[in-house]
């Protein structure tokens, strides 16, 4: 806690006092600052006024356009600082709007609390005006939800929250403030003694060592071992060391969507994503292993796929090692229970066990890693369909952002909305560096990418930040642009426009004989709506392309641009290949049209 900052905003609110008195609400600015909180998304409302008042004489408020915006800014904001951040909103609609946002999170492992305003507490079901009972409908997605019925409360329960969020498996909290503990009167330099910072309560697991040895001789005991990066890894903020570690044992690593970014691109053995829209050599390296250590990932459906054939020889082995920092993750892949050896940590402090205890020298693969480079040379990402046209396809925009951003924007943040061209992001965004993909991954809320991408900016606003839409996404999540516009965040945004629900399409073509109900929106295969002219009304500059030749200028322009920006990529529609169909396995999996 900065407490001499502090002190200082204690003293200008003291200096205050006759244009506002020191009330309940008084104490919320401090309380967050204490928390190391600066800058606080919010939309104002009714029965957060008072708050609102007291926030915006002392911390940096940014007022987006929609709860929905706002809560998932706060999720890019979080994914990126790896710290705790929180929002203000009103009561009734402005709390129940975050409430996927808020889900999201706790899917997601990211650490946001909410404040959301209330009526008084006498009103509190009474069906007031915008009163609603938001506890009992964010409990079951939330790691906290708190009526906050006193000062006390509020100087106590804030940083307690905020530790729940970051400890084990890292997630979102709630606080609905009645609007008389708002205006309750408040003795300053009482309360200002009371506040506490999140760090005392963020609880972390003891290392369980003696199953982690366990893991190690398994490990030495392998022929076709593989790691598998999940989201732990980053937020463990083990980049250097994970990647000391892979580099000594030159182990084969694949990752999951959220965990993308914990290996980079340039990794001799990065086989790239597993699962549904995996890359052919890591699925194939998965499905071979006789061993995998998974490093704070969950082993999710969408990259197991059917668990009863995933990865048979790991599963004959007792031979999936599952690290994770929060008890009850162990339970819930409940086909897969027999299969694995669970080892409760921080993914952290267990790549730096496997540094200093693991022995390089016990990991005979040569053989294996034989196999891999030919499975990489062999089987490598599928073209696109259109890659000997002159027409724009998704690969190329792709490749064109990892061509543009390799030097002078190393550590570019890629911010993806969901889709196909989400899956194409995971499969061909080269990571350059830690905390450099963002996404939707466990609840895949359409919509969500603008926001994300705002929040990463506001969290580091010295990085290139580029937001990779659908155009149905576009159209969710569009009126943010508006918030980039309003506070010149420089996010830059490139619309993949297919003319409708690429990923939903491929599911209905395939596997509904072709009835693409609701899927498809557009005039000539193009979405039936101006984005261009969309996104000018709102202040940002844009531009349409739809030629390979015109999308390297296009990009360098919107670089270059001060301010936020939009390019409109027109695509024809194609699938997403590789692909693992749901309720099946590696060996069936479709690597193009046939």
């Amino acid at each position: 806690m900065e407490t001499a900052v502090i002190d200082e905003l204690t003293e200008k609110l003291l200096a205050d006092q006759e244009k506002a008195p020191v009330i309940g609400a008084s104490l919320v600015p401090l309380i967050l600052r204490a928390q190391g909180i600066e800058v606080v998304p919010s939309l104002q409302g009714g029965q957060i006024m008072p708050t609102m008042d007291r926030v915006s004489r002392i911390l940096k408020q940014v007022f987006f356009k929609t709860e929905q915006g706002l809560a998932f800014a706060l999720l890019g904001m979080a994914k990126i600082s790896q710290t705790p951040q929180v929002g203000i909103v009103t009561s009734g609609p402005g709390g129940l709007n975050t409430v996927t946002a808020l889900a999201d999170a706790t899917r997601d492992c990211a650490p946001v609390g909410m404040i959301a305003g209330q009526v008084p507490q006498e009103l509190i079901g009474t069906d007031a005006f915008q009163g609603t009972d938001i506890i009992e409908v964010v409990r079951p997605v939330t790691k906290s939800a708190r009526l906050v019925k006193s000062i006390d409360q509020l100087l106590e329960s804030v940083p307690r929250d905020l530790g729940t969020a970051m400890s084990g498996k890292p997630g979102s909290v709630l606080w609905d403030l009645p609007k008389d503990v708002q205006f309750a009167p408040a003795d300053i330099h009482a309360c200002r003694e009371k506040i506490k910072s999140y760090h005392s309560f963020v609880q972390k697991p003891e290392l369980d060592t003696e199953s982690l040895d366990r893991a190690i001789s398994l490990l030495y005991q392998s022929d076709t071992p593989v790691l598998m990066a999940g989201y732990g890894l980053a937020l463990a903020a083990v980049h250097d060391e994970f990647h000391e570690l892979i580099e000594k044992t030159k182990l084969p690593v694949i990752h999951t969507l959220p965990g993308k970014s914990a290996v980079l691109s340039s990794y001799q053995y990065n086989l790239g994503m597993l699962g549904m829209h995996g890359l052919y050599a890591s699925s194939a390296a998965a499905h071979h292993a006789d061993l995998i250590f998974a490093l704070g990932a969950r082993y999710d459906d969408r990259a197991v796929g059917n668990p009863t054939l995933f990865a048979p020889q790991a599963q004959d082995r007792t031979a999936l090692v599952h690290v994770d920092s929060e008890e009850t993750q162990f339970y819930k892949a409940d086909a897969l229970k027999p299969s694995k050896l669970n080892v409760l940590g921080d993914a952290g402090d267990v790549v730096r066990y496997l540094l200093e205890y693991l022995d390089p020298k016990k990991i005979q693969i040569d053989s294996w890693r034989r196999q891999i480079e030919q499975w990489q040379r062999e089987s490598p990402p599928p073209k696109s369909e259109h890659h000997n046209s002159e027409l724009l396809d998704i690969i190329h925009v792709l490749e064109t952002i990892n061509d543009l951003t390799e030097h002078d924007h190393a550590d570019k943040i890629v911010v993806t909305d969901v889709g196909n061209h989400q899956m194409w992001s995971a499969q061909r965004i080269a990571i350059t560096g830690p905390r450099s993909f963002v996404t939707s991954a466990g609840i895949g809320t359409l919509g969500s990418g603008i926001s994300q991408a705002i929040g990463a900016q506001l969290a580091a606003p010295e990085r290139l930040v580029i937001s990779i839409e659908g155009d149905e996404g576009y159209y969710a999540c569009g009126p943010e642009l508006r918030t980039a516009a309003r506070y010149n965040l420089p996010i830059k945004v490139m619309v993949i426009n297919n003319g409708g629900q690429c990923i939903v399409r491929q599911w209905t073509t395939h596997m509904f004989g072709g009835n693409n109900v609701g899927v498809i929106d557009h005039v000539n295969g193009v979405a039936d709506m101006d984005i261009v002219a969309n996104a000018q009304s709102y202040g940002v500059e844009a531009e349409r392309v739809s030629l390979k030749t015109e999308l390297p200028l296009a990009m360098q322009r919107m670089i270059a641009a001060n301010g936020p920006y939009v390019i409109e990529c027109v695509v024809p529609h194609e699938d997403c290949y590789p692909w693992i169909k749901p309720g099946t396995g590696f060996l069936d999996i479709v690597m193009g049209k046939d």
